[in-house]
């Protein structure tokens, strides 16, 4: 959020210098894209700085998906900046330099201009990938959290199981439960009770 706004911030102070120091076109498409990528960079920063602070798992997911696709269109833009840095006319850069130079009241050689495009270079690149190497490690961060705060959400909204079930007895034997009742003496099962032993004591008397 405050790289992202500080960098705009120097971008439009360039940006509102052209009039006084001309530049190429090129350049000039360069640092338009520049200034509003990082505005674009401090105002997601700003979202997914609330995101955190309330933890919010949408918002610091949201945050997490926007660094990643900003962290795409920074490295085209910054390839294309390097790109029209590198391939600019060194004659052109020089009087550049030496107009800019005298603009601004300052005595300067046309090699301390060459010098000095050389190192803008270097530094140029290096602030790129320096740049690109902390954005690619706060997409981790912010990435890591928003797994955080998602297992977090998932175990608050987690139905709660009782640990046992209550003791369900086993169902009785039928066998067991019948077993005393057919052990137990049938009082028809006699022979003067069977049923029909009185028929056949009444055939013998005949």
């Amino acid at each position: 959020m405050i790289g992202g706004s500080f960098v705009a911030g120097v971008g439009i102070i360039q940006l509102t210098g052209i009039s006084q120091a001309p530049i190429e076109k090129s350049d000039i498409i360069a640092l338009y894209i520049q200034t509003i990528m990082y505005a674009l960079l401090g105002i997601v920063g700003a979202f997914g700085f609330v995101g955190a602070l309330i933890r919010n798992y949408r918002m610091v997911s949201s945050f997490a998906v926007v660094l990643a696709v900003h962290l795409g269109f920074s490295i085209a833009s910054g390839i294309f900046s390097i790109y029209a840095m590198f391939t600019r006319d060194a004659t052109t850069a020089v009087a550049q330099c030496l107009v800019n130079a005298s603009v601004q009241g300052v005595q300067v050689t046309q090699v301390d201009c060459q010098n000095g495009i050389t190192v803008m270079k270097g530094v140029m690149v290096a602030v790129y990938i320096l740049t690109w190497i902390i954005q690619l490690y706060a997409y981790f961060i912010v990435e890591r959290y928003a797994d955080q705060l998602e297992e977090e959400d998932m175990a608050n909204h987690a139905r709660v199981v009782p640990r046992s079930l209550p003791e369900i007895s086993a169902p009785l034997n039928q066998m067991s439960a019948y077993s005393g009742y057919n052990n137990s003496a049938y009082p028809f099962a006699d022979g003067p009770s069977a049923f029909g032993s009185g028929r056949r004591d009444q055939s013998h008397m005949v």
